[in-house]
């Protein structure tokens, strides 16, 4: 039986990571190639150690894992860089979906005081700072959370599935093993929306049934990236052709449409 460790080394090397790390997904492939020319059956492999693929990669001498929330982790000998076009995220915010925050922590966090709802403020907060007026709010537990995971896997293929429901069965932290299972397997993205608009309707449900018109200002509505190019395209409409043919930007330009897009 060939050697878990020189298949993933063997692996890497095949693929150039000793230079550039590259995504977990795809030294997977690799290794599951190999691992068969080797009469190895690495998904089998992985299922039996109870732990993330990436998890094992990691505890390889030698290599280095690198996780990217909302995308694929990168895997490379340690000697390898990460590849230039990686997006670089700001892992000190974190994703709420389709929520404002405090909205978003009173319907999924696991908490020994419930949150309630001050309608006076429209604040969500913990039931010991509730001044005034509230309403209570079912805190979820740590079944439900698995439940809805566990269905969203259902949806997945087969093969998908398997890493998803190990992280739910097996691990003593299945909410954060499936947090890694899903960036491990380049689903987080797809996850996130899914669990996003299950939130939502939950927010909507309990609004409903406590007489209460869903506001607004519960729900984030994020404006879509603009490119450079497309900036500058909007911010040409402020310009005089005196400043474009020079390109300068002067401030009041910035300003107007700054102003302009935070009305629309």
């Amino acid at each position: 039986m060939p050697n878990w460790e020189s298949l993933t080394l063997d692996a890497l090397r095949d693929l150039g990571a000793d230079t550039e790390m590259v995504p977990g997904a795809k030294l997977r492939q690799r290794m599951v190639e190999m691992g068969l020319q080797r009469s190895m059956d690495v998904a089998d492999h992985v299922e039996r150690s109870g732990i993330s693929f990436s998890k094992l990669a990691a505890q390889v001498d030698g290599v280095t894992v690198q996780p990217r929330p909302g995308s694929d982790v990168l895997i490379g000998l340690r000697s390898a860089r990460v590849p230039d076009d990686a997006p670089r995220l700001d892992l000190s915010k974190p994703r709420h979906g389709a929520l404002r925050r405090d909205v978003y922590e009173a319907f999924t966090r696991i908490a020994s005081t419930r949150y309630v709802y001050l309608p006076g403020s429209d604040k969500f907060v913990p039931a010991e700072r509730a001044e005034g007026k509230s309403i209570e709010i079912e805190s979820p537990t740590l079944t439900s959370l698995i439940d809805i995971r566990r269905q969203f896997a259902s949806t997945l293929p087969q093969d998908a599935q398997r890493p998803l429901l190990d992280a739910l069965i097996h691990s003593a932290n299945p909410l954060s093993q499936f947090r890694s299972a899903l960036v491990a397997s380049d689903l987080f993205d797809q996850w996130s929306t899914v669990y996003a608009e299950a939130i939502k309707a939950r927010v909507i449900e309990w609004a409903r049934q406590n007489h209460l018109t869903p506001r607004d200002a519960w729900f984030r509505h994020p404006r879509p990236a603009t490119s450079p190019r497309r900036t500058l395209t909007l911010l040409a409409q402020y310009l005089t052709a005196e400043e474009i043919r020079e390109l300068r930007i002067p401030f009041r330009a910035i300003e107007a449409l700054l102003s302009d897009l935070h009305d629309k």
